[in-house]
């Protein structure tokens, strides 16, 4: 046999040991990993209960999220990940939060996959790793919270475009995370609680929670009409008649940022959206412009760049509205607070053009119609990473008409019912 001969042997028989590797399951190149450990349990998570799900394994878990539903389910995916664990059985009941039932599989040779099953459309808030301590291993720990079906819609789709990143991208965090165990409680169990599920209500009887902010207020009156009239005034009318329009579909439970003439920063006004579980946050204004003939509704949403020079202006005057009173230096920027959460951003920022798309569709027979369009600006106040959100300028204070519309009740409710159609019709779309 010829050399060439003999090499053409070795390299087929090669291929055929490769082959007979993959066919058993083993992968060639991906490094063997154990789960050695599982605990969940409940945990605060910013004032809220949050289900803390930690994996521990031998190795780094290099992984990718997935959110599914029906039923609802997180989904945990790792090439070359077996299960080891003493004493736990890879499939089993859960009764700890949402949590309903676990199982550990290979869904395709050489991928491991740990499924937890739950009653509720919880999502995750947090995800971050921490190195072995003394005793035991990585630990890749996940904090899920239901705050409803738009946000787990959110979360499923980014997870679904970004989840390998997510993992690698919280892994810088895992020293400064551990250097800080106040910040880390730990779970109520030390291992999965096995019991029958906790029954839940159906998730179709919850109502969607639509927060609805009224621009300005208390010390800061926001922009004066030419004939007086007070932004703060005309805000808070017509975030009250929302509320209330909204409240009669029956299938809203509306919450109002302020209730009365009061002031509060604008990431206060994020932190209260988010603190509700709001699947919706609107911000109703109703501003000046440079030009007096400028007229009729806009929607705004966020964007780094504005869409234009007078929706720049818009935003740079809206903004000015945390100097009024003084400066916080506490207050943390929640799209920078977490890494997930930035992750989630630029999908919410797609929902709340869906949104904003909503809008428009419905105030075309208004003044002005929807000529002015979708634009985009930098508003401090749209920067919730996990909320679609909407700034919608009502008319300008500065034109003499828009200012005579706006201090009419019945032009206010005609918009505010057109406003709760559209915001009804965009949340029935997001339903998975």
């Amino acid at each position: 046999m010829s050399s060439k001969q003999k090499f053409c042997t070795r390299l087929i028989f090669c291929i055929f040991l490769s082959f007979l590797g993959l066919w058993s399951g083993q992968t060639t190149g991906a490094a063997d990993n154990d789960v050695i450990g599982m605990r969940i349990g409940d945990v605060d998570f910013e004032g809220s209960r949050a289900l803390r799900l930690v994996i521990e394994t031998n190795e780094p878990l290099d992984a990718k999220l997935l959110l599914l539903h029906d039923p609802w389910r997180l989904v945990i995916d790792s090439v070359g990940l077996s299960w080891n664990v003493p004493g736990l059985e890879s499939s089993g009941q859960l009764s700890s939060g949402p949590a309903t039932a676990y199982r550990f599989g290979h869904p395709k040779v050489g991928t491991g996959r740990i499924v937890v099953e739950m009653n509720a459309p919880a999502s995750p808030e947090r995800v971050f790793v921490l190195p072995p301590r003394e005793v035991g291993g990585h630990r890749l720990v996940i904090d899920l919270i239901d705050k409803g079906l738009t946000r787990f819609k959110l979360a499923q789709k980014s997870l679904l475009a970004n989840g390998l990143a997510v993992i690698q991208s919280t892994q810088a965090q895992a020293v400064n995370l551990a250097a800080r165990p106040s910040a880390l409680p730990q779970p109520v169990s030390q291992h999965a609680k096995v019991a029958s599920p906790v029954p839940r209500p159906p998730v179709t009887d919850r109502k969607w929670i639509v927060a609805i902010d009224a621009g300005h207020g208390g010390k800061d009156p926001g922009a004066v009409g030419l004939a007086g009239t007070k932004e703060k005034e005309i805000t808070l009318a017509a975030a009250q008649q929302l509320a209330s329009d909204l409240r009669k579909t029956g299938k809203v439970s509306s919450r109002l940022i302020r209730s009365s003439d009061q002031f509060y920063k604008l990431r206060q006004r994020i932190e209260i959206a988010r603190d509700i579980g709001a699947d919706v946050f609107i911000s109703l204004h109703a501003d000046s412009a440079p030009r007096k003939a400028a007229r009729g509704i806009s929607v705004f949403t966020l964007s780094d760049t504005a869409s234009d020079k007078e929706a720049a202006y818009i935003a740079q005057q809206e903004n000015k509205a945390d100097l009024v009173g003084g400066p916080d230096l506490a207050v943390e920027d929640p799209a920078a607070a977490n890494a997930l959460l930035s992750m989630f951003q630029r999908e919410t920022m797609n929902e709340s053009s869906r949104l904003a798309a909503a809008i428009l569709n419905e105030i075309r027979d208004m003044p002005g119609g929807d000529k002015r369009g979708h634009r985009f600006a930098g508003f401090a106040v749209l920067k919730s990473p996990d909320i679609p959100s909407v700034l919608v300028e009502m008319g300008f204070l500065s034109n003499k008409e828009d200012e005579k519309n706006l201090n009419s009740e019945r032009y206010r409710h005609k918009l505010t019912q057109k406003l709760s159609k559209a915001i009804v019709s965009y949340l029935t779309s997001t339903s998975p």
